[in-house]
């Protein structure tokens, strides 16, 4: 869980001047609240990153009148990074809903949450969490480490991890929220993911030919990933906060 005060101007924890003082004498200083960074805030730094990447190739096309060949690798890296950019996001997402629900102690958990984090943490440990009331540090730890060995790429694996902390059709709410439909929200979020495995794993190339030929890849596959990756991770963000 990301949780840290930002310090840019206008925001974060600060001091506002000199401590002023107040009509008794007394000295009292003026400080700003604490903003916490989301993981949706994250989510948009990346994001600006693979935006950066097609502003790169504009500028090579601006220069060259017609970019190298290479320079279209700027629009295969923006489909990676978008791509990733969610799958962190949904990490986090369900790291913070999961801290969320534990500190509701009124509240019942949902089975499937704490059939995982019973999986995590063994009885004599819950026991110990208890005593030092470290519970939710120790379910997050635990949390972190699974999710370190595991995808958040692709519908079904979103989908089945976000069920987990009450969500049960996640997509099904983000097409709702975002009217879109819902089909082909999945189809063409898959095929995104599917083409950043391709970019990642075997350099966008078809080895099923020999010798093996470079798929094309445009500005409008990678506008369209990001644009993708932007609306599921906005929506599922403005879900939680409900």
């Amino acid at each position: 869980m990301v949780d840290r005060s930002r310090q840019a101007k206008g925001k974060g924890t600060r001091t506002a001047g000199p401590a002023p003082t107040d009509t008794n004498g007394s000295s009292s200083q003026k400080t700003e609240t604490a903003e916490r960074v989301t993981s949706f805030d994250i989510f948009e730094l990346c994001i600006c990153r693979a935006r950066n990447l097609i502003k790169l190739h504009q500028a090579a096309h601006g220069r060259q009148g017609k970019p190298e060949p290479y320079a279209s690798d700027a629009h295969r890296a923006a489909i990676v990074l978008a791509v990733s950019a969610l799958d962190a996001f949904v990490r986090d997402f369900v790291i913070n809903r999961t801290r969320d629900l534990l500190a509701r102690k009124e509240q019942t958990l949902p089975t499937a949450l704490s059939v995982q984090i019973r999986k995590f943490i063994k009885d004599e440990d819950l026991l110990e969490a208890a005593r030092k009331d470290d519970l939710l540090e120790r379910v997050e730890k635990a949390f972190r480490a699974d999710f370190e060995r595991r995808s958040f790429q692709g519908t079904r694996n979103i989908e089945e991890q976000i069920k987990v902390v009450g969500y049960n059709d996640i997509f099904h709410e983000v097409a709702l929220a975002a009217r879109v439909n819902e089909d082909e929200l999945r189809t063409k979020l898959d095929g995104f993911t599917r083409r950043r495995h391709a970019i990642a794993h075997h350099g966008d190339y078809d080895l099923t030919q020999r010798p093996p030929k470079e798929s094309v890849v445009t500005k409008k596959d990678a506008q369209e990933c990001i644009r993708l990756a932007c609306l599921v991770a906005k929506h599922i963000h403005r879900i939680g906060k409900r």
